[in-house]
């Protein structure tokens, strides 16, 4: 099985379930209210690990609580986490998530020191890279320094998949494009890369395509109950969404690159990969929180198997 490094945001997610999200200038009352672990890069580093891979995850965390417990809960999950570099006097990020009664969520994040983490601290922990064979990073840190850890595995011969999620405000390099091997982004992340405004399928295909021109060789566009666009050996693919009832979307698209990198680890074919990712995602939003949502390995072959039936 091939060994995955992971890079992102690392977060404690606090978290409101109200009838509603409250407008600007809206006060709203709710006695909902939890804590779970999360960040985009914490929960794809977890669903890889409860999905079976093999997976290292490196970032930069401080020396408050929160880090501590995010270390702990990451640790407990099989992730391991004896690579991050401690910032003495740092705090963890911070998530703020009101979630709808459809499940529908606002987040505001501040990234804490995960923000520290800088291009010469991935130069600095070179043999990070070189132990892995899959990186899987998002945008939700320094940017300059997850561009650096892309050349970098690209260098030594990885395989690279970007969550470009927050897409950057300047245009993403297309020397970086022409490093990564896979990149998901959704409707709204398409829209933000292509300029094309991504709602139905055909216009998908159209940003699929836009894609493609700009460097990115295997994109997959995840487009909420339509399911996932894709293209495979020049053919467009639609593959459907499997359908339970949400809870709370807010890990979705994390579980789906977790279940994704974890397929791609134990050699599985791109479009079974895909799938599989869909199922584990599928689960998750029928639970809150975003780590506490993610579904172990037998629920997703369990699941798996009855919808190839």
């Amino acid at each position: 099985m091939k060994k995955i490094v992971c890079m992102g945001s690392v977060n404690m997610d606090l978290v409101m379930f109200a009838e509603s999200i409250p407008i600007p200038g809206q006060t709203l009352v709710t006695d909902n209210f939890q804590t779970f672990p999360g960040g985009k890069g914490g929960n794809q580093a977890v669903a890889a690990s409860k999905l079976g891979a093999d997976v290292t995850y490196f970032t930069k965390l401080g020396t408050d609580s929160f880090s501590e417990e995010l270390t702990a809960v990451m640790s407990s999950s099989g992730v391991n986490m004896d690579r991050n570099i401690q910032l003495k006097g740092g705090t963890a990020g911070i998530a703020m998530i009101m979630v709808d009664k459809n499940g529908q969520n606002s987040i505001l994040f501040t990234p804490g020191a995960n923000a520290q983490l800088t291009p010469q601290d991935v130069l600095s922990n070179k043999e990070v890279f070189e132990e892995c064979d899959i990186l899987l990073i998002t945008l939700e840190i320094n940017v300059d320094t997850a561009y650096e850890a892309i050349k970098l595995a690209k260098s030594l011969g990885k395989t690279v998949v970007l969550d470009p999620a927050p897409v950057p405000q300047k245009p993403i390099p297309k020397e970086i494009a022409r490093s990564v091997d896979f990149v998901k982004p959704n409707e709204t992340e398409a829209k933000s890369i292509t300029n094309i405004d991504v709602v139905d399928y055909e216009s998908g295909e159209l940003a699929l395509k836009a894609l493609v021109d700009y460097g990115f060789a295997s994109p997959m566009i995840s487009m909420g109950k339509m399911g996932v666009l894709t293209i495979d050996q020049n053919v467009v693919k639609r593959l459907p969404v499997v359908d339970l009832k949400p809870v709370d979307t807010t890990a979705a698209g994390d579980v789906f690159l977790g279940g994704f990198v974890a397929a791609l680890s134990k050699g599985w074919a791109f479009l079974d990969a895909i799938e599989f990712a869909q199922t584990a995602a599928a689960i998750s939003v029928t639970r809150k929180g975003a780590q506490s949502s993610i579904p172990n390995l037998d629920e997703v072959n369990q699941l798996y198997k009855k919808s190839k039936k």
